[in-house]
């Protein structure tokens, strides 16, 4: 299956729709701000399994641009573009090296400058720096905390990627696909 074009085509169409109305649930509730780019970027990682990485790139690509024009929440798209939805994609490279202690270093160093990125981004230009000055002097402080705090939730949402993926591949596909 994996050279039959118009599978790779309509499964590529599908998870790039369904990754779109993820993120736009955003809009109606906003709880979801980081949870639904997270669950679209999953689908990033169906591709890699059903189809290839060349695929899922393009899906990616597709699927932030499209996201990035038409969710109104703008840092929803963002996220997306900047982190969850490369990211299913790039792991299974980051866990290549034997030692895990290796695979942390790497996926700690790629989260992270994805993190300042996305701050900068969203925070000095989108937001301003209105934001930092009126929290006074934990303004200062509060980039740091917020970056202890991200990768301790970067830790849990590898750990559970990497759960969804395996459910995927190990049972989803087995019983529904009959793969």
């Amino acid at each position: 299956m994996k050279n039959n074009t118009s599978f790779n085509v309509a499964l590529g169409g599908v998870c790039s729709a369904l990754a779109i109305v993820l993120m736009l649930i955003t809009a109606v509730v906003p709880v979801l701000d980081f949870a639904m780019p997270a669950a679209a970027g999953v689908l990033m990682a169906v591709i890699v399994i059903e189809i290839n990485k060349k695929w899922a790139v393009v899906t990616y690509v597709a699927v932030s641009l499209v996201s990035l024009l038409v969710v109104p929440n703008k840092e929803v798209g963002l996220l997306f573009a900047m982190f969850m939805g490369y990211y299913p994609i790039l792991k299974a490279l980051l866990e290549k090296p034997e030692s895990m202690s290796t695979q942390w270093i790497l996926k700690l160093l790629v989260f992270n400058v994805a993190v300042v990125s996305y701050y900068f981004l969203a925070v000095k230009i989108l937001t301003g720096d209105a934001l930092i000055t009126e929290a006074g002097e934990i303004g200062k402080y509060g980039p740091l905390v917020l970056l202890a705090v991200v990768n301790a939730t970067f830790v849990i949402y590898d750990i559970a990627l990497t759960r969804l993926i395996s459910m995927y591949y190990n049972w989803f596909r087995k019983k529904f696909l009959r793969r």
